[in-house]
């Protein structure tokens, strides 16, 4: 059974290299298991609004989902924001972070964080992810019942 949805996001470029391939491999493995997945795309939050507009937008759009997936190897003002947003929404989240690096303290604690995903590669990542997503799903089908 497929959940809602899940928003995957991080900062679109990172460690020299564009993470938009990344992100969007990472978002067609989320929709085996979502029925909606949002993500780091420039054509979805590219616009012409005012920054404003954009950060109620940004609001109203990931505090609906029912996980957050996000990249925090690298410090990004955004993506911290994005899991205080979580934080007051209650969605749970997986941070993902690139082996050998430091992450936040602050995201470290976070209490609704599921899980820090710390990976090699893109290949690494998928594998990990999606049996961290398998692990969290079946987990919700047992309490459930």
């Amino acid at each position: 059974m497929k959940r809602n949805s899940v928003y995957v996001f991080g900062p679109i470029h990172l460690f020299g290299q564009d993470y938009l391939p990344v992100y969007k491999n990472l978002m067609k493995l989320c929709k085996k298991y979502f029925k909606k997945v949002l993500g780091t795309y420039p054509d979805f939050w590219d616009s012409k609004e005012t920054p404003k507009k954009f950060y109620e937008r940004t609001i109203k759009t990931i505090t609906k989902c029912d996980l957050f997936i996000g990249e925090v190897s690298s410090p990004s003002h955004g993506v911290g924001m994005e899991f205080q947003m979580a934080y007051d929404h209650k969605i749970p989240i997986i941070a993902l972070a690139k082996e050998g690096t430091e992450i936040s303290i602050m995201i470290e604690g976070i209490p609704n964080l599921k899980k820090v995903i710390r990976y090699k590669n893109t290949a690494d990542l998928e594998d990990k992810l999606e049996e961290e997503l398998k692990r969290l799903i079946k987990k919700q089908k047992s309490s459930a019942q």
